[in-house]
C-alpha cells in the first residue's frame, strides 16, 4: 500500500466512520399480538418525552411500569404501556414491538410526537 492509498483511508475513516466497522444487526420487528406484548420489557428513546407531551408534564416525572393488552381508546384490544405519572397511571398504545438483546415496545416511534393514551 502507498502512502497516498494510506492518507485516503485514514481521511475516509475520520469523516464516515462506519466504514471500520462491521455491520451491527438492527432489532426485529414483532407483530404487535397479545403473545409479544408480554414479551415488553422495556421502552423506546422518545417513549417518556412522549407520554410528558401528551399530559404537559416533565419527562423527569414520567416512567415505564409494564405493558398489558387491554383496551383502545375506541374499545378495540391492543397493546398497552403502562406509565407511572403525577396524573395517574396512563395506558398508551404500542406502536411498533421490537427485540434485540431484549424485547422493547415504542409507543412513540417518531421523535417529537405524542403518545396515544387512554384517560
Amino acid at each position: 500500500m502507498n502512502i497516498n492509498t494510506f492518507k485516503c483511508m485514514a481521511v475516509a475513516m475520520c469523516f464516515f466512520p462506519w466504514l471500520g466497522m462491521a455491520a451491527t444487526r438492527q432489532p426485529d420487528v414483532l407483530f404487535v399480538t397479545r403473545a409479544n406484548c408480554k414479551l415488553i420489557k422495556g421502552y423506546g428513546k422518545y417513549d417518556l418525552e412522549g407520554v410528558a407531551k401528551e399530559f404537559k408534564l416533565k419527562p423527569s416525572t414520567v416512567r415505564y411500569l409494564r405493558a398489558e393488552w387491554g383496551k383502545a381508546q375506541d374499545g378495540s384490544e391492543q397493546c398497552n404501556m403502562v406509565f407511572a405519572t403525577p396524573k395517574g397511571n396512563k395506558s398508551c398504545r404500542a406502536f411498533t414491538i421490537m427485540h434485540d438483546e431484549f424485547t422493547f415496545g415504542l409507543a412513540v416511534p417518531i421523535p417529537g410526537n405524542h403518545a396515544i393514551c387512554n384517560d
